[in-house]
């Protein structure tokens, strides 16, 4: 077998020969310097090292065509206020790969709305998809590694683009302009993809949507049954009349709630299933067996080290058993993670998994 083929065996709750290990939200860029001050080699790849396997993204351009203009509103020697390529005003801390703060959004009203749609045309296939395409797809057919096609979500694209307090409010405030933009978002993915997935094997879909606080959803289960499910349902039916099996959610947070409401609309996974956000991977197993994880390993107990490493190695022993379970840490490895104890983890991971 070959990464990809352990990869989806995995997936398909089988037994691959060899496990795929994986660490699918990658690396803090601080991560790999602290490490290489702790005695690792600057030169090497983290996941050559590690023997870790990638699944790699379909390249293609969701964002605006044409882009705004990048535009610096204000630099000092700790930060830089711009105006981004999707239109976003934020202030970045230098120094750090760390979120930053957002001040301002392109989405304020419909009329906005409606001129953001215009650098959204998902049959722009020219300027969407790379100049070498068809090479591209040339080099997928003998791959040995996942595939995925990675895009933001329905909600996501409300959230990237209007101020969070302001679309927390528009189910109220105009539950109308709110199911048009997510209307919106999923037929232009439909339309974006129609190409690709003519010309390429995909083997899962990543779904960016972050929509959980650290204890509960972002909007109640209710609101979630009239406005997402019925857009879920309508890309699952699309990818399933495509060949495409695994539809996994990327959301941060406890989602826990919405889990029912994801496999009924047709999601099959999710990750990073974040433990320090009350996510618990043991329970959902238990409680959904045939739902898909990747994640789950709590990054501060291999920041801490000790027995709570051992701790989550037990955990991982019986969800690798379950089926359908990739450990992953549940969310990217930070810079806090020594490069002893995350040394430790793969070690004691591998032997786990039978490697």
């Amino acid at each position: 077998m070959n990464n990809r083929e352990r990869f989806l065996s995995v997936l398909n709750f089988e037994k691959p020969d060899v496990f795929p290990l994986m660490e699918f939200m990658g690396f803090w860029p601080e991560t790999k310097s602290r490490w290489v001050n702790e005695g690792l080699d600057e030169r090497d790849d983290l996941f050559e090292h590690f023997g870790l396997i990638e699944a790699k993204d379909v390249p293609i351009d969701f964002n605006f065509v044409p882009s705004f203009e990048e535009k610096i509103i204000e630099e000092t020697d700790y930060h830089i206020i711009l105006r981004d390529k999707v239109g976003c005003t934020k202030k970045i801390e230098k120094g750090t790969s760390a979120m930053p703060h957002y001040i301002d959004f392109p989405i304020k009203n419909r009329r906005d709305f409606e001129e953001i749609r215009e650098r959204l045309n998902p049959l722009d296939f020219a300027n969407r998809y790379p100049a070498n395409w068809t090479d591209i797809v040339k080099e997928y057919k003998n791959r040995e590694y996942p595939l995925c096609l990675n895009i933001r979500g329905p909600f996501a694209f409300c959230r990237d683009f209007v101020a969070f307090e302001q679309l927390m409010m528009l189910p109220y405030d105009d539950m109308e302009l709110l199911r048009d933009m997510m209307n919106f978002q999923v037929d232009f993915i439909i339309k974006l993809w129609s190409r690709a997935i003519q010309e390429v094997e995909v083997d899962f879909v990543l779904l960016g949507e972050d929509m959980a606080y650290k204890t509960a959803p972002m909007f109640a289960p209710e609101l979630f049954c009239e406005l997402v499910a019925p857009l879920y349902r309508k890309l699952s039916n699309f990818l399933k009349d495509n060949g495409i099996k695994n539809f996994i959610i990327d959301s941060d947070g406890c989602v826990s709630k919405l889990l029912p409401m994801y496999l009924a609309s047709g999601i099959t996974g999710i990750q990073p299933v974040e433990v320090v956000a009350n996510m618990d991977p043991l329970a959902i197993r238990k409680e959904f067996p045939m739902l898909q994880m990747i994640g789950g390993v709590n990054k501060l107990s291999i920041i801490d080290g000790g027995r709570l490493i051992d701790d989550e190695i037990e955990k991982v022993k019986i969800l690798v058993k379950s089926g359908g379970y990739i450990p992953s840490f549940d969310h990217s490895v930070p810079p806090m993670v020594s490069y002893q104890n995350y040394k430790t983890y793969m070690t004691k991971l591998k032997k786990a998994v039978g490697n």
